[in-house]
C-alpha cells in the first residue's frame, strides 16, 4: 500500500478523501456513483479515481464492495437469524447470489457454510495478535453473570469531531504519532486538554478485514466552529444508541470486552450493530496510564433487530 498520506504536502488530499470515506460508510447500502464521489471530494471523476487509490491503495470499486461485504458480514454474525438475502439487500447487493459469490471470492467459504462463530480468514487477530487467546462461546457465556461485564444500553448525542485517520493501523509508531498529533492540534486551537474528550474508532471488524486495510480514528469532541486544517480532519458524528462495557485494566481485558459485545452478548440480544464504527470512549486520556492501563467504555452503536427486519415465522 501507498504511504503517500504521510506526506505533508498531500494534508489536503487527505480531508477531502476522508470525507469521501466518511460519506461512503454513512450510504453503504444506497448507490454510489462515481461521479457522485468525486463531487464530494471536489475533483473530476478521473482524477479523484486516482488519488483515492494512491491514498487507500484500493480503487473505488474494490473499498466499496469490500465495505458491503464487511458490513453485511457483521449483520450475518450479529443476528444469527437474519436470512443471507436479508443481510445482502441491506447492504447493497441487488441479490444474493450475487452476495455469495463476492463473499466466497473473498474469505473462501460459501456465506451458508460459515457458522457465524468461526472467525474468517484475514483475522488481524491471527496475524498480530497471537498472545490474545480466543475465548470460547462457553467461555464468554461465564462472562455474562461476571459483575465486571454488565452491558449499559444508552443513547449519545450528536458530537463534532476532530479526528485523524490511520490506515494500516496495527503500526505502532504510526499509530502514536498520530495520537500526538491530534492532541498537539487540539492544544494549539485553545483546548483545554485536562478536559479534552477523547475516542477511539474503527469501522473495521478486526476478524473480518485483512491487516494492511484496518483503519483506526482518533477523535477528539471540539466545538461545531472549530475548522479542519493539515491532517485533521472533522466530521458530525449522529446521535446514536450504544452497548457499553466499562473496562479499567490492560489491553488483553479490552480484547476480552470486544470478544464478549461481538461474539457472545450481540448475537443473544435483540439488537444488531448500527451502520456506525465501534469506539473506545476513553474515560482517561490513554497516555496518562502510559498506554499500558486502559480507562473507557467499550461501545458498540447498535439499534432495534425487529426495526428493520421481521423474521419469516414459516420457515
Amino acid at each position: 500500500m501507498s504511504n503517500s498520506f504521510e506526506s505533508p504536502t498531500t494534508n489536503p488530499y487527505i480531508e477531502r478523501i476522508n470525507a469521501v470515506i466518511d460519506y461512503i460508510n454513512a450510504h453503504i447500502t444506497t448507490d454510489l456513483p462515481l461521479n457522485v464521489l468525486a463531487e464530494k471530494a471536489a475533483f473530476s471523476p478521473f482524477h479523484f479515481h486516482r488519488i483515492f487509490k494512491s491514498i487507500t491503495g484500493e480503487t473505488v470499486n474494490q473499498f466499496v464492495n469490500r465495505l458491503r461485504l464487511e458490513r453485511a458480514a457483521a449483520l450475518l454474525k450479529g443476528a444469527p437469524s437474519m436470512s443471507i438475502l436479508d443481510a445482502a439487500t441491506a447492504c447493497g447487493f441487488n441479490s444474493a447470489s450475487v452476495f455469495s459469490r463476492t463473499f466466497k471470492k473473498h474469505f473462501g467459504i460459501p456465506p451458508r457454510t460459515w457458522d457465524r462463530i468461526t472467525p474468517l480468514k484475514n483475522s488481524k487477530n491471527g496475524q498480530v495478535l497471537d498472545g490474545f487467546p480466543r475465548y470460547t462461546v462457553e467461555q464468554l457465556a461465564a462472562f455474562e453473570g461476571q459483575a465486571s461485564f454488565p452491558v449499559v444500553i444508552e443513547s449519545l448525542p450528536a458530537r463534532q469531531l476532530a479526528y485523524i485517520r490511520i490506515r494500516a493501523a496495527y503500526n505502532w509508531e504510526r499509530n502514536m504519532r498520530a495520537y500526538h498529533t491530534l492532541l498537539n492540534w487540539y492544544q494549539r486551537q485553545g483546548g483545554d486538554i485536562a478536559t479534552a474528550q477523547m475516542i477511539g474508532m474503527s469501522p473495521d471488524d478486526p476478524t473480518l478485514v485483512p491487516l494492511e486495510k484496518y483503519q483506526y480514528d482518533w477523535c477528539v469532541i471540539v466545538p461545531d466552529s472549530w475548522q479542519a486544517s493539515g491532517e485533521i480532519s472533522m466530521r458530525p458524528f449522529p446521535a446514536c444508541t450504544i452497548a457499553s462495557v466499562v473496562c479499567d485494566g490492560d489491553i488483553h481485558l479490552v480484547d476480552k470486552i470486544w470478544q464478549y459485545l461481538f461474539d457472545y452478548w450481540l448475537p443473544r440480544s435483540r439488537y444488531q450493530p448500527d451502520n456506525l464504527p465501534a469506539m473506545e470512549i476513553f474515560l482517561s486520556l490513554p497516555h496518562l496510564g502510559d498506554f499500558q492501563r486502559w480507562h473507557q467504555h467499550c461501545a458498540l452503536p447498535i439499534t432495534d433487530l425487529y426495526a428493520h427486519w421481521t423474521p419469516d415465522i414459516n420457515l
